[in-house]
């Protein structure tokens, strides 16, 4: 992949280093936070299940960070050197049930084609064309429809990608021994870590106490990348015609949160600053961001207006923008 050196990605450049002493705070304090509310979850037992379903949000909001992390280490962007990158995480892979290095893989593939009309589907939401759906089968569209609805998008795939999907390699992954290694390796540690706080706590009050982090976790987890490439005017063009730098800041927004809810999602909402350099770490994308003018004209989507791109579910080539089911017309039509 390319990156044309434009000023957009010159100004970011200045940010693309990773420092330990940030690293290690971030994930120290996060570490800390997740570890000791799953401790008050399991107290509160005792007292009332809404306290502990209050603790959720906390132990949530921690396990969402330290997916972010891993999710940098991906990029090999959190630490500087590549080893310490691949052994931090592993470790976030075992807590976030994601396989770390085949995760890694798919990751990298929908940072290549974001935006790509003929490279859909390597780690990304399944999106179809109007004319792709219009053409479809009924069984397809049906099945097309279920799955791009909201309640079963966000409550019920997303958890199931997380507790499920990835316990078995797919994809281009599944055809390599990395791919193979790094999720059954992620399991045998899952299998270790869940079981040592069953064989502690009891089945019971584990699945009371770990359910609605997950769950809640995994939610956040598919929104946020969801998001940040779904809305009205994203990025789609075929690969005639596809460009890299365009992709990034016209096909990622920058979602406009407020500062705890940036802390909460790991500063992923500069995610434009992320798709163009990939090596600035999460912990420099608020600086970067404010630092440089040529990094400032994304499309900025606030949390009101990103509520309505739940139901944009199709792409219109012929109008440039997603449209929701609703909006097309009669068979083989949209309402222009």
């Amino acid at each position: 992949m390319q990156v044309t050196k434009t000023p957009a990605f010159v100004a970011s450049r200045v940010f693309a280093h990773a420092s330990y002493a940030k690293a290690f705070f971030q994930l120290g304090h996060t570490v800390a936070i997740y570890g000791m509310t799953i401790g008050l979850m399991f107290a509160s037992l005792s007292v009332h299940y809404g306290v502990t379903l209050l603790l959720s949000l906390l132990a949530a909001a921690a396990y969402l960070r330290l997916f972010m992390i891993g999710h940098d280490c991906s990029h090999g962007s959190y630490l500087p050197h590549k080893w310490q990158n691949m052994l931090l995480g592993n470790m976030m892979g075992v807590l976030t049930n994601t396989p770390f290095q085949y995760w890694a893989g798919q990751h990298a593939m929908h940072h290549r084609s974001t935006g790509n009309l003929d490279k859909r589907g390597d780690g990304d939401v399944i999106t179809r064309t109007v004319e792709e759906y219009v053409n479809s089968g009924w069984f397809s569209r049906l099945c097309y429809r279920v799955y791009r609805n909201p309640w079963v998008l966000f409550f019920f795939s997303a958890p199931l990608h997380f507790v499920v999907l990835q316990r078995i390699p797919l994809g281009e992954q599944s055809k390599t021994w990395g791919g193979w290694l790094s999720v059954l390796g992620t399991n045998l540690g899952i299998l270790i870590y869940y079981g040592s706080m069953i064989a502690i706590f009891g089945l019971k009050p584990f699945l009371l106490v770990y359910v609605p982090v997950v769950m809640l976790s995994s939610l956040g987890a598919v929104w946020l990348f969801y998001v940040q490439h779904q809305f009205e005017d994203a990025y789609w063009e075929r690969n005639d015609v596809w460009n890299y730098h365009d992709a990034t800041l016209e096909g990622s927004s920058f979602y406009d949160l407020p500062r705890w809810l940036h802390w909460v999602s790991g500063n992923i909402g500069y995610h434009h600053i992320h798709h163009l350099n990939p090596k600035v770490p999460n912990y420099h994308l608020p600086t970067c961001y404010d630092d440089q003018p040529a990094l400032q004209n994304a499309r900025k989507l606030g949390i009101v207006e990103s509520l309505s791109t739940a139901w944009l579910a199709l792409w219109d080539e012929k109008a440039g923008k997603m449209v929701s089911f609703s909006s097309l017309g009669a068979p083989g039509r949209t309402t222009q």
